[in-house]
């Protein structure tokens, strides 16, 4: 018995040993590093996240400054934090032929939602991005303005019977913006703003809630990738790929049954498809080699169209709730941007898309929103060829890279006075001086989010039409200060931000 207590010590003294082996990687490489200890790397808060995600990755941007990057561990997977903007702006752009990959892991092909632009690998996101683009060019962005306003105008009567009460800002808003994804996008008349319980709804409001086995599941990508694609590790609920992927399929069938064309979103996808394969008539400009060509499957359409709904319902809905926020603390800001809107809508004679982007201060409203409020607070990149930086430091084919966006964002060097609204950071005398590469709301270079202009447009169309309509006031129910939940995939407020709705005066 004693000689069997001894070896099964032994085996878990050797498993320990192995599991930290790896820690003293960032001081071998002479890179500056933060101490890392068994079993969770940097900080055990990588799995419980009892706070916001970003405060512990700003905690090491202080703590390491002024070094341009640092290395770090989650788990016992190796990481490179980079915090100089000159360094950010090569991974990026300049040299991204090395850092095409977004993800350090990869879910089960099996996961067919996971599939999708935001994670696909070099190959294939780079012949579906080039194919995607023209779904998001200012042109068509015009010719789909009818249908935001359309849904905007169904918003208006939701509005005029808020008047009055107190109302979670975000779910109010987040009708609207479903309405004009489904409707610009895949030409589904879902109508949430008069039925909010529609599944799509559901799925949007918990695609970035993640339970402690989703956080486990990540862990096991990150730490254990082999053994997650043996087990078929997958991010999403098999019940929301079943639904989204009929709900393709069905629109596709109704599509081609009544010969319905809308050169929307899915429109695309399904040209694509019906070309078979994709990437056969493409030169990779930037490895001078051709695309591996690939079939784009229902699977691959009905990722697509998930991703796309997702980052169109969370971006869009939390930028305009913190704005919202910030404009009903901030009642001088409100006035202005109120001012702004009636004038031009006025000179118009109507909610216009010229009228939209003459709209200069509500356009420095947002920007500083999305400055203070960054939704994704950290941007990943993969290394796939080794690369010397200009400090001496060489990242190492297999490094997976950290850019910290809300650190970058609240650091006073570059944002005087961080943690103040001010939207003069932004007006066009003042944004010639923001350091490039410190302002990422969309990341940069050409994994950017391809639909940044929708998204803005969106924000602006929701915003503009609760405004023309109403105040935001604090009420009883108002957190002031705002505290960030404890998501570790984006900035979301702990407590549904509560406001108030009274008549213009």
């Amino acid at each position: 018995m004693w000689l069997a207590i001894a070896l099964s010590l032994l085996v878990v003294w050797l498993l320990y040993k192995y599991y930290i082996s790896v820690y003293d990687l960032w001081k071998k490489r002479g890179i500056p590093y933060y101490p890392s200890k068994f079993p969770f790397g940097c900080s055990h808060e990588i799995l419980t996240h009892p706070r916001f995600g970003a405060y512990l990755h700003d905690e090491m941007y202080k703590k390491l400054a002024p070094n341009p990057m640092f290395g770090l561990f989650v788990m016992r997977v190796p990481m490179l934090h980079v915090r100089d903007p000159e360094l950010i702006q090569l991974i990026l752009t300049k040299e991204f032929s090395h850092f095409r990959e977004r993800m350090f892991f990869k879910s089960s092909e099996k996961d067919l939602l996971s599939q999708n632009l935001f994670g696909l690998g070099s190959e294939k996101w780079r012949a579906l991005r080039v194919k995607l683009t023209p779904t998001f060019t200012s042109g068509k962005m015009k010719a789909m303005f009818p249908l935001f306003v359309n849904c905007a105008e169904a918003f208006d009567s939701l509005i005029i019977s808020k008047i009055g009460s107190n109302v979670d800002i975000k779910d109010l808003v987040g009708r609207l913006t479903t309405d004009i994804i489904c409707c610009c996008a895949f030409g589904l008349d879902i109508n949430t703003i008069q039925e909010p319980d529609h599944e799509l709804r559901r799925i949007g409001a918990q695609a970035f809630q993640m339970r402690f086995i989703d956080r486990v599941k990540i862990l096991i990508l990150q730490a254990m990738p082999k053994i997650a694609n043996k087990i078929e590790a997958r991010l999403s609920p098999k019940e929301t790929e079943d639904y989204i992927v009929k709900l393709v399929e069905d629109t596709m069938e109704y599509r081609k049954k009544n010969n319905i064309k809308r050169n929307d979103f899915l429109d695309l996808l399904i040209q694509l498809n019906n070309k078979g394969t994709i990437g056969d008539d493409m030169k990779d400009e930037i490895e001078e080699q051709k695309c591996q060509p690939f079939e784009l499957t229902i699977g691959l359409m009905a990722a697509q169209c998930f991703v796309f709904f997702i980052a169109g319902f969370e971006t869009s809905s939390s930028v305009q709730s913190f704005c919202l926020y910030e404009l009903a603390v901030n009642q001088d800001i409100q006035t202005r941007v109120r001012k702004e809107i009636d004038e031009i809508i006025e000179k118009h004679g109507g909610l216009t898309y010229q009228a939209v982007h003459e709209m200069e201060y509500l356009d420095m409203v947002i920007s500083e929103t999305m400055r203070k409020y960054p939704t994704l607070p950290l941007l990943m990149r993969y290394c796939t060829k080794s690369i010397t930086t200009r400090y001496g430091y060489k990242i190492e084919a297999g490094d997976s890279i950290l850019i910290p966006v809300w650190s970058l964002h609240h650091d006073p060097e570059y944002y005087p006075d961080p943690e103040k609204f001010n939207p003069e950071r932004f007006s066009e005398q003042n944004r010639e001086s923001i350091k490039p590469y410190t302002y990422l709301p969309f990341g940069e270079g050409p994994r950017m989010c391809i639909g940044m202009r929708f998204g803005q447009l969106q924000t602006k169309v929701g915003l503009i039409t609760l405004l023309r309509k109403s105040r935001v006031e604090p009420c009883a129910a108002t957190k002031i200060p705002l505290v960030l939940g404890p998501s570790p995939m984006i900035t979301a407020p702990k407590d549904p931000i509560v406001l108030k709705l009274v008549p213009q005066s």
